[in-house]
């Protein structure tokens, strides 16, 4: 009686537990299972999951908006990749022209809004990378006062993406007595002047006035430009000096001094004070001293003191 009630009591607890996981354990609709069925049955799914991104893409930003952003991207790469290449010797301003101009022509059209890309590039968030990366790029090639290198308004962008620009006259004549000074210098140190074993002139005598009129054109600029000449140009003229004057160089700036002037301003300025004295002794006029006497006593008086020495006493008498 004891088995079978256990028996009975087991296959009721069965049932039970049966009805409650066929409860619990009802196969997923599409509505709660898209991910599941997507994932083994992707066939049903594939034209409703691509409408659903019709209606909500996953960025807003159109198709031209994206050529602008990827032309402007590649073109401020190649600026900083350029102005980091042509740090030392310094040739920044010449070389990396093509893409400052392509870069600021870039941002200058998603500036006036052209496409309609002016919200989705550059007001789209707080960062605003784009205008941050421009300003850098900006403030680089004014701190190298570039725009000087060239004529005002000479640089533009044509149509079919060719930059066109024009070095100023200054710019020109100074890259010009640069060369000459250059090829001068290389032809002696080199050894290949012709007459280099004949005649006795050193790099230093023959260049000389080639060096001194590019100094004296760059010393122009400098005045004309109030000190803000093309940083190209600066550094041309700085290794120019250095390699003009330095000991390990040609070292042209180390000659015999002269110490005559030296000794000549010494002497006169020793010789003034005795000078000076001299003439005052000899041409100035002596002034005497004039004695002022008392005239409220006529008759002058004496005063005779007489000592002795037993009384310790003393006399005075008055003569008149």
């Amino acid at each position: 009686m004891k088995q079978n009630r256990f028996k009975w009591i087991f296959i009721q607890l069965v049932t039970v537990i049966g009805l409650v996981y066929s409860q619990v354990c009802q196969p997923l609709t599409s509505e709660l299972s898209t991910a599941y069925i997507f994932r083994h049955q992707p066939s049903l799914f594939t034209n409703e999951v691509e409408s659903f991104k019709t209606i909500i893409p996953a960025s807003n930003v159109t198709d031209k908006c994206c050529a602008y952003l990827n032309d402007f991207a590649d073109n401020a790469s190649n600026f900083i990749r350029c102005s980091v290449e042509r740090a030392r010797p310094l040739r920044f301003c010449e070389k990396c022209v093509d893409s400052f101009a392509t870069v600021t022509s870039i941002y200058n059209d998603i500036e006036k809004n052209v496409g309609g890309c002016h919200v989705f590039l550059l007001d789209a968030d707080r960062v605003q990378a784009i205008l941050q990366i421009h300003t850098m790029i900006k403030a680089l090639w004014d701190a190298s006062d570039c725009n000087n290198c060239f004529t005002s308004g000479s640089i533009d962008v044509e149509q079919n993406g060719t930059v066109t620009y024009k070095y100023n006259t200054d710019t020109m004549d100074f890259m010009g007595k640069y060369d000459n000074f250059t090829e001068c210098v290389d032809r002696y140190t080199n050894g290949t002047y012709p007459d280099f074993t004949s005649i006795n002139y050193t790099v230093c005598h023959a260049c000389l006035q080639m060096y001194q009129g590019l100094n004296d054109h760059y010393a122009d600029m400098r005045k004309r430009y109030n000190g803000k000449i093309c940083m190209d140009l600066v550094d041309m003229m700085n290794y120019t000096r250095l390699m003009w004057g330095d000991a390990r160089d040609l070292n042209c700036t180390n000659h015999d001094r002269d110490d005559m002037p030296v000794l000549l301003t010494s002497i006169i300025l020793l010789t003034i004070p005795f000078l000076f004295y001299g003439a005052t002794c000899i041409c100035g006029e002596r002034k005497k001293l004039k004695i002022m006497t008392q005239k409220r006593l006529k008759n002058p008086i004496s005063v005779e003191v007489s000592k002795t020495d037993n009384s310790h006493s003393n006399h005075v008498n008055s003569i008149s």
